[in-house]
């Protein structure tokens, strides 16, 4: 499950505190630093204020350099001076008190006086002492220490001041910005996420209450905008799909009675013509006056009718409960040349022509005699019939044996095991069967084993010839295909060999 990251909500605070401790530390900052220059300023004055003092008062005394120490020294201590160094222009010391720095320090000013810092930095502060460098005409030079503690006090008081204040000032920042933030972003979006939601969930009647007038704002008119169309659209194909199925419904009842009326109408022609040849001996054995020879046949002629119909009916019932019976090795070609000769006698075989191309040493095949009849019969009918017209009429029926591979399980591919674990390749016989007609139409060709698919006339035809067909060949373990050929059309039916051979 995918993580879920922090809300906007929690990003939106984080970056106002961000922004407002950056904001207000680097104010603080620069507060402070312009205190500690002030400061400085101040603690410069006074050390040129006191280097001013020690040259008036050297010019006055004129007392040269004999006694200019002990004057400097005096004059020193009423400056409240502890650590200072007077030098007579030849480089000799004549005045010390305390100790001086060592190191040159940091040049901080340059004037009347030199300042050099000691100790401090950019983030510590000023530093811990000033060294004052001042030359004083007729004595040398006048160096003195002046201690910024008291600066350092009035920093840190000064420090905590803007600390104090610098962390009230976010408070009240981080919480008005939190504040506006949330009611006019925040709040918002969560009204727009919670109508998505609801919306998602199926209440597309839904829309989000977002009164800000912001770019928040225009996205929730948008998106209102965009659930108030695809609501129309929902509908819309709602209206169109409950159409689509309420039309589907109806051409699936019309293709239903249509197909019903096709077999009705199948099951009329083809019980008419015996059921009509009943009726006329009914008549003439109604009427009397026969020798019991003459009614003996009439009786016969009507019984096979009877039996005629009776076969037709147990033909129909077949499409939809066919019945299993024992199979028996069949010999393909001798009960092919057998069906074409009990065919040549109708009259829609007039003028047709018989091709045979029959193979040498082809085996039987297991299946039931008569159902097998009944599929060659069936396609050599209607091959006869789709010739009619036509100056050229011949059917080409050739037989073959082919061996095929055994079919592999699925989920297994032949090379997952050895080559003698497979089971071996069967022999199948191949009936080929063509004819020059007018073909079907590659529309059609794809339906022409659907129940009831027929391009004949009402009464020449039912739609299940090739239906039922296919059905008994595959009861067979076989398989029965149609391709167009150029002129006419080809079925080609392949059986098991019998196990044995021939």
């Amino acid at each position: 499950m995918k993580r879920k990251g922090q809300g906007i909500r929690f990003q939106l605070t984080a970056g106002i505190v961000l922004m407002t401790i950056a904001g207000i530390g680097l104010v603080g900052l620069m507060s402070i630093k312009i205190a500690e220059r002030s400061a400085l300023q101040w603690k410069l004055s006074q050390a040129e204020g006191i280097a001013g003092f020690m040259r008036a008062s050297m010019r006055l005394s004129d007392g040269g350099q004999g006694w200019g120490g002990k004057l400097a020294a005096s004059l020193a201590d009423e400056a409240g001076i502890a650590d200072f160094r007077l030098t007579a222009p030849d480089g000799r010391q004549l005045a010390s008190s305390g100790s001086m720095p060592s190191g040159p320090g940091k040049l901080v000013y340059s004037g009347s006086v030199e300042a050099y810092m000691y100790g401090g930095s950019f983030l510590t502060g000023i530093g811990e002492f000033m060294r004052v460098s001042a030359n004083v005409p007729g004595a040398g030079r006048f160096e003195f220490i002046l201690s910024l503690a008291e600066v350092n006090e009035d920093m840190a008081a000064v420090r905590k001041l803007l600390a104090f204040y610098a962390i009230i000032d976010s408070i009240v920042i981080i919480g008005f910005g939190v504040y506006f933030l949330s009611r006019s972003i925040v709040q918002p979006l969560k009204k727009l996420e919670e109508s998505a939601k609801r919306i998602a969930g199926g209440k597309l009647y839904d829309r989000a209450d977002v009164a800000v007038d912001n770019e928040v704002g225009s996205l929730a008119s948008s998106f209102n905008s965009m659930a108030e169309r695809l609501e129309d659209e929902i509908k819309s194909l709602e209206r169109v799909n409950l159409e689509l199925t309420t039309a589907q419904d109806e051409l699936l009842r019309n293709s239903t009675l249509a197909a019903v009326g096709r077999l009705a109408a199948g099951i009329a022609h083809e019980i008419g013509n015996p059921l009509g040849a009943l009726n006329g001996y009914i008549d003439i054995l109604s009427r009397g006056g026969l020798d019991p020879a003459e009614e003996k046949e009439i009786i016969g002629r009507a019984a096979r009718e009877s039996d005629r119909i009776d076969s037709i009916v147990r033909d129909f019932l077949e499409v939809a409960r066919p019945a299993k019976k024992a199979l028996f090795p069949v010999d393909v070609n001798s009960l092919l040349r057998e069906t074409l000769e009990g065919l040549s006698v109708r009259a829609d075989f007039g003028g047709v022509a018989t091709d045979l191309a029959f193979g040498q040493g082809i085996p039987h095949v297991m299946a039931e005699e008569g159902k097998l009849r009944q599929v060659f019969s069936n396609i050599f009918i209607n091959a006869a019939q789709a010739m009619e017209g036509m100056e050229k009429k011949t059917i080409t029926v050739s037989t073959a044996a082919e061996s095929r591979p055994a079919a592999v399980k699925s989920g297994r591919r032949r090379g997952d095991a050895p080559a003698e674990r497979l089971p071996a390749p069967r022999e199948f016989v191949l009936v080929s069967i063509k004819d020059t007609g007018a073909g079907v139409q590659a529309d059609d060709s794809s339906k022409i084993f659907d129940p009831f698919f027929t391009t004949k006339e009402v009464g020449k035809g039912t739609g299940l010839g090739l239906f039922v067909s296919q059905s008994i060949i595959k009861a067979y373990g076989g398989e029965i295909t149609f391709r167009g050929a150029d002129p006419g059309s080809e079925f080609t039916i392949a059986l098991p060999a019998a196990e044995g051979g021939a």
